[in-house]
């Protein structure tokens, strides 16, 4: 009897376990084509008027697959997912552009560099700097579940407080030649996205 009832206890506790909704993945604000790495694409502009080559990609490290914002309490984060993350025999970097709010002005860049042939990193580097103002807030880079995150503080910027909204996505991969942001050259851009869907973030 003790047996028959310890079943049923487990039972009725793996049916509790199964109807606990497990923590989905943060869905994808750009899903871009893969193999599109080719310099051909709309160059950072975003408004997909070349498309999406699909042909002759010259990189596996810039070629950009998704891109997705989560965030906490304290902090935001933009993972960037490529085909390979780097460091590249070249120097890399990425770039995701947001509208902060409802205006058309991309002001809020989310931007990372890596080391290698070209320039003279020897670590990766990144911030989110404010195009409008001229603001640059210092980002720890650093791989997480979803690719490669560019993370800061939320309380750095009035654009990542409670309930805000960062519009219209866009990301770049590029080369990245020179010294350290700014003296180093973004060129030439490998991979760009279509703008992707809004973020609102939590907590």
């Amino acid at each position: 009897m003790k047996r028959a009832i310890s079943i049923v206890a487990l039972l009725g506790l793996v049916a509790i376990v199964a109807a606990v909704p497990l923590s989905a993945a943060p869905k994808p604000s750009i899903v871009d084509p893969i193999n599109d790495a080719n310099g051909i694409n709309d160059q950072g502009t975003g408004d997909g008027s070349f498309g999406d080559f699909d042909q002759a990609g010259v990189s596996t490290i810039t070629d950009l697959l998704e891109i997705r914002f989560t965030n906490d309490a304290k902090t935001i984060t933009a993972h960037i997912k490529t085909q390979g993350l780097p460091p590249a025999t070249q120097g890399t970097g990425y770039r995701v552009r947001v509208n902060p709010g409802t205006g058309g002005v991309y002001c809020l860049y989310f931007e990372s560099f890596h080391p290698g042939a070209g320039n003279d990193l020897t670590a990766n580097v990144g911030h989110v700097r404010d195009a409008c103002t001229g603001e640059v807030i210092e980002a720890v880079v650093e791989p997480t579940t979803y690719g490669l995150g560019i993370t800061v503080p939320r309380k750095s910027h009035e654009a990542f407080g409670k309930g805000k909204k960062l519009v219209a996505p866009q990301g770049a991969g590029f080369v990245y030649l020179g010294s350290a942001y700014p003296a180093g050259v973004m060129y030439p851009v490998t991979d760009t996205t279509k703008p992707g869907s809004d973020y609102k973030l939590k907590n």
